[in-house]
């Protein structure tokens, strides 16, 4: 996350004569407080989620944490350990975005190798290359593109809580995910950018750590269910997706009230004239068209529909209409169909195909029946 340089500029102080004791024991403290605060973190943390992927991961987030804010009390000789895993945190944050709020898991992509290479290059280059300033191509590669790359990552995991929050239908959970990522990725954006320009003061570890984690354990302890239908449950995992994007039979059960009733019969009619086909559908525009508050289209379709995401509802009406196409047409071009149910993409109709009917609309169509000719 930041040079050689700047870790001796920014431990100096550490060898200051004694009129510097009340500034060493405020970052004492600082730091007491941050690792007080991380600590009952990472227990709730092993102890709630360490079964799903995510709470794995988060643990590891708080271990470089832990890494980042004792960075400059570490022996010379070991500094090495805390500086890897305190470079680590941009490429953990953006993990932990993909996992949390991106539709799918895509590890092979170009953010995930500029991620990687944030934490790796750093690390294999530390013992050889010192970064002093200078723009020379060891150092360039190194320790240059690496930061470049921590900005990148960052920003793009930010973008991914911005772009997908609105088509979560759980109002828990929107709320919970968005507070607990904006603190985490704050913390992580401005560490790094502080770090790596050297915009930073001796009591900015302790500071940062110690707002984030207090705050994020706060939304723990306090959002707690939020939290759990946000990174979701063992038993979700063991389902198909499909069967994921539902809520719980019991949910759908439940007497629902006359202004939702009113509302799902409003929706249905405007999905049947064909509203989901249309491109780049998003729940205002669906909101304008039904004349229901984005709110309550929530509900409706969560609560009365029984799914928890925008576009697991989307695609399934899509899917809907082109698998029947696909036995009904067997002439019409794949392309057109896709265009047709509302994709931009055939590659984007594909997946989603995909994800619904386990296979892709071509095999779909060679495994159905030729219709029967009147």
């Amino acid at each position: 996350m930041f040079d050689q340089r700047q870790v001796a500029r920014f431990v100096s102080w550490t060898v200051e004569p004694s009129d510097n004791n009340k500034r060493v024991k405020k970052v004492m403290l600082l730091t007491g407080f941050g690792l007080g605060c991380l600590l009952p973190l990472f227990v709730i943390t092993l102890r709630d989620f360490r079964h799903l992927l995510v709470g794995q991961l988060f643990l590891i987030v708080i271990i470089a944490s832990v890494a980042f804010l004792i960075d400059p009390l570490m022996p010379l000789q070991w500094r090495w350990i805390t500086s890897d895993l305190q470079t680590a945190l941009p490429c953990l944050f953006w993990f932990l975005c993909q996992l949390i709020f991106a539709p799918r898991l895509r590890l092979k992509s170009v953010w995930a190798a500029m991620a990687i290479y944030s934490f790796l290059a750093p690390a294999l280059a530390r013992p050889f290359v010192v970064s002093d300033g200078s723009w020379t191509l060891d150092v360039f590669l190194g320790w240059r593109l690496g930061q470049f790359f921590e900005y990148v990552v960052v920003l793009h995991g930010l973008s991914l809580v911005i772009r997908y929050w609105r088509n979560d239908l759980v109002e828990a959970r929107r709320k919970a995910r968005l507070a607990f990522l904006l603190i985490v990725g704050s913390a992580v954006g401005v560490a790094t950018v502080s770090l790596n320009f050297g915009l930073y003061h001796e009591y900015i570890r302790g500071i940062i750590t110690g707002l984030a984690a207090f705050t994020t354990l706060t939304c723990l302890v306090t959002s707690r269910e939020g939290i759990l239908e946000l990174v979701g449950s063992r038993a979700d995992a063991e389902l198909p997706r499909e069967q994921c994007s539902r809520a719980p039979e019991t949910d759908q059960k439940s007497v629902i009230p006359a202004q939702q009733e009113m509302d799902s019969e409003v929706l249905g009619r405007v999905m049947a004239s064909g509203f989901y086909r249309t491109e780049k559908l998003t729940l205002k525009k669906l909101s304008e068209a039904t004349d229901i508050p984005e709110y309550r289209l929530r509900k409706v379709i969560n609560q009365t529909l029984g799914y928890r995401n925008f576009n697991d509802y989307i695609n399934q009406l899509r899917v809907a209409d082109a698998a029947a196409r696909l036995r009904l047409e067997p002439e019409t071009p794949v392309l057109n169909i896709s265009l047709d149910v509302g994709y931009r993409t055939l590659s984007s109709f594909n997946r989603a195909f995909r994800d619904i009917q386990n296979t892709t609309p071509t095999e779909f169509r060679q495994q159905c029946p030729e219709p029967e000719v009147r």
